[in-house]
């Protein structure tokens, strides 16, 4: 198992080390099984070691795609996670998946015992945070043709790789923009 320590500047000490692998769990997922519905509690932040995860929003019966997380990414609902309490994300696995998920509760118990672990919460939610704002300027400042630009730039092989209405609903375009922009020339906007 590749436990994400990567997000670390430095080391971890042997002590918080084992603490660390003592709470983490890794569980596979097969395509199209749920990590979280709307209505319940986020209680992991997920780490994906392989496979791809989305999660979205249901608006009537259509699906928004707020997020994709592929291998190397976390992926969480970030509100209900951090506030513990229900969401309105549904967290899908779109591919067989393995992730290691470390629960809220033993992200807490880390933090209280090791303070140099809040390091890595406050860098999730960092990169979390810059990751949004980097979707919110190329969705409202960006045409179609630059959106999927960014997208694929951002998510390198993924636009071969997921639904085609899953990337439309993540871009804000319809099924068939998204046919129409693919077979444009690329542009690097």
């Amino acid at each position: 198992m590749n436990i994400p320590i990567s997000y670390f500047p430095r080391s971890l000490s042997p002590a918080l080390n084992d603490a660390y692998l003592e709470r983490i769990r890794a569980r596979s997922f097969a395509p199209r099984q749920f990590l979280l519905k709307a209505g319940e509690v986020c209680r992991h932040i997920y780490f994906v070691e392989s496979g791809l995860l989305r999660s979205y929003y249901r608006r009537g019966n259509k699906e928004i795609t707020s997020c994709f997380a592929q291998e190397g990414a976390f992926c969480w609902s970030a509100e209900s996670f951090l506030c513990q309490k229900e969401g309105i994300e549904y967290m899908q696995a779109v591919e067989p998946s393995i992730v290691c998920m470390l629960s809220y509760d033993s992200l807490r118990c880390i933090c209280l015992d090791f303070p140099q672990f809040d390091l890595l919460k406050q860098e999730v939610t960092t990169r979390h945070l810059l990751d949004c704002e980097s979707k919110m300027q190329a969705m409202w400042m960006q045409q179609s043709p630059q959106r999927l630009a960014w997208f694929v730039r951002r998510f390198p092989g993924l636009l071969e790789k997921a639904r085609g209405k899953h990337v439309a609903s993540y871009l804000g375009i319809t099924e068939v923009m998204l046919s129409r922009l693919r077979h444009l020339p690329a542009d690097d906007g």
